[in-house]
């Protein structure tokens, strides 16, 4: 399924903009990020304010009303203020769209001190990768663009400041509002016999998408694979007025303002949009939306913000990857040397047995075999020498050497204690990530990992020093209980230490890196379906998601307790209980989770 931001959809978004939008005054534009533009827009009659979005994103490009103003934290850049320079104040005369393109005329009049009274033209071209927003002024001369386009040998289009404006190039393709049934027949007849129909559509008539042209083709009763070569010379005229009169109906329908957009749903979400309800796909799976601005903001925002989310997400797990295994790396490394460390008690016993046996080792000697009193079977010890020192002499160097190691080895130990607790933490970022984390929660974790020298970064103008990071997660067991998750270390803290009550239940999975769970019984007598509901959740929110018989540790809250100085997220805990459980998606579901089915270990 590709998103149909096609001709239809382009033209039943002009309608709306028609009705919605003419007679609106601009108060405010921003431009939240590098893609997108946002203007404010006061309409008189009825009252009312919008928000109406232009997103230029290569994949998601997009228009479309908006709820409600959108957050913006960064400096107004040089395109943003252009557009208020010239359009701030203005009013809405006319949206059009030129014959079968994806491209939306906004003509904007505005009072302009150099000009007086002037219009202007805000262009929006929905072209794919290809996606741009220009101001363009009275006579044609581009002002400025959201995306420059440079001159480049062999291209025909300037897209800069003075320039005068030239519309997209036309792919060769007759117009949906011209197209004829002889049209359509020639169209058929001429083309290769392995050409199917739909890709006939696709390819030769403007503005029709591969959804569009499958609508067509199941309304008209015709198999989309049905190629060229297949139909008879006496068939093609019927196939020719078939699908000319669906795609009529169609055009004639958007043009009128008879609108009806839904959204179409996969796995629950929304993932594509339609200005008119599409018959080739099951009823179950499309929503009506409320107007075809909204069909647009259900699927495209939200996929643009999942992406978003996953890409960010992607970005520090590959950080914290490469942090352990930096960290594991060290830990290894001070293991060995801890080993060699800990060989140094022959050291000691070698200047205990000198000390013990001095009178038996000659004068000069390199090595002297000694007996060792610690071995029950009175074994001998082959003790190397300084030829040059006596036996007391050689003793003492070997204490000085066993004090030397055994230092070394309680330094090296705490090292290695150190590089552990690194290697914990890095895991409970890590875990973090594998959850279902929104924007606000993602930045708690990305403010974390650069507190910790992970990453690098400065705060943005007027973004607040720390985000709050969210609020837990929240889920009610079958027996009434709220029953609360941290999905990071930020809400970690917030629900052990400031929402609970120290009679509450705490999870935690024993010696695994996961969110802290708690189940707010106050010290109320909580029954065992409970316990094993919150258990589920502790296993579920920790890097043994997938694992089986997981051990999963609880006690009341007022056992636990965070040392001073330590990490986000870390604490200890005693006078514990351990469940061993095997996540349950059946007991995961009735709580609101769709847990995967897989128990194969971790991915």
């Amino acid at each position: 399924m590709t998103m149909p931001f096609d001709a239809l959809a382009v033209a039943a978004l002009r309608q709306e903009y028609q009705q919605t939008l003419v007679n609106g005054r601009i108060d405010r534009i921003f431009q939240p990020d590098r893609e997108k533009v946002v203007f404010s827009v006061f309409h008189p009659f009825p009252r009312r304010d919008l928000w109406l979005l232009f997103s230029v994103h290569p994949r998601f490009y997009r228009s479309h009303l908006i709820n409600k103003k959108p957050v913006s934290h960064r400096e107004p850049p040089a395109f943003c203020m252009l557009l208020r320079k010239y359009l701030q104040g203005g009013r809405f005369l006319e949206v059009s769209r030129p014959s079968s393109e994806r491209i939306l005329h906004f003509k904007i009049e505005n009072y302009y001190a150099e000009e007086g009274l002037t219009v202007f033209t805000l262009v929006f071209e929905a072209i794919g990768r290809f996606a741009n927003l220009l101001l363009v002024d009275g006579e044609g001369r581009i002002l400025d663009a959201l995306k420059r386009l440079p001159d480049r040998d062999g291209e025909s289009r300037r897209i800069l400041p003075g320039a005068i404006y030239t519309p997209p190039p036309t792919p060769a393709g007759r117009n949906l509002e011209t197209l004829t049934a002889y049209d359509l027949r020639l169209i058929i007849d001429r083309s290769p016999s392995e050409r199917s129909l739909r890709q006939i559509l696709v390819e030769e008539i403007l503005g029709v998408s591969p959804f569009l042209a499958a609508e067509v083709l199941h309304r008209a009763g015709l198999d989309p694979k049905t190629t060229a070569g297949s139909i008879s010379p006496e068939d093609t005229p019927v196939y020719a007025e078939k699908i000319h009169t669906v795609l009529g109906e169609l055009h004639r329908q958007i043009e009128a303002g008879r609108i009806h957009p839904y959204c179409y749903k996969k796995n629950g979400q929304p993932v594509d949009f339609f200005p008119y309800r599409p018959l080739s796909l099951p009823e179950s799976a499309l929503v009506p939306a409320a107007s075809l601005s909204r069909a647009v903001a259900e699927t495209l925002d939200r996929r643009e913000y999942r992406e978003e989310l996953a890409l960010r997400q992607r970005k520090l797990l590959k950080i914290i990857t490469r942090a352990k295994k930096k960290a594991e790396k060290k830990a290894q490394k001070q293991r060995e040397e801890l080993a060699q460390a800990e060989d140094a008690d022959h050291w000691r016993l070698y200047g205990e047995l000198l000390t013990a046996y001095r009178h038996q080792v000659p004068r000069g000697a390199g090595h002297v075999e000694l007996a060792n009193y610690y071995d029950p079977e009175g074994k001998t010890v082959t003790i190397p020498l300084d030829p040059s020192l006596s036996a007391n002499q050689n003793a003492q160097n070997y204490y000085k050497k066993y004090a030397k190691a055994k230092k070394g080895r309680t330094r090296i130990a705490a090292e290695l204690e150190k590089t552990k607790e690194e290697l914990a933490y890095l895991e409970s970022l890590e875990n973090s990530l594998q959850n279902d984390l929104d924007l606000e929660e993602l930045a708690a974790v990305e403010e974390e990992m650069q507190g910790a020298g992970l990453t690098k970064g400065r705060r943005l103008p007027g973004r607040p020093r720390q985000s709050p990071g969210g609020r837990p997660a929240l889920f009610r067991s079958s027996e009434g209980w709220e029953i609360m998750v941290g999905k990071n270390n930020r809400q970690n803290d917030q629900l052990t230490f400031k929402l609970s009550s120290p009679r509450d239940l705490w999870f935690h999975t024993q010696k695994i890196p996961g969110s802290h769970v708690l189940l707010r019984c106050g010290g109320k007598e909580v029954g065992k379906e409970a316990l094993l509901e919150a258990a589920n959740l502790a296993a579920y929110f920790s890097k043994a998601r997938h694992s089986s018989k997981v051990p999963v540790d609880y006690t009341e809250r007022r056992h636990v307790r965070k040392p001073a100085g330590a990490r986000p997220g870390f604490v200890l805990y005693k006078n514990f209980q351990t469940l061993t459980i095997t996540p349950d998606p059946a007991v995961l579901k009735r709580l609101g989770i769709e847990a995967e089915r897989e128990q194969t270990g971790p991915k």
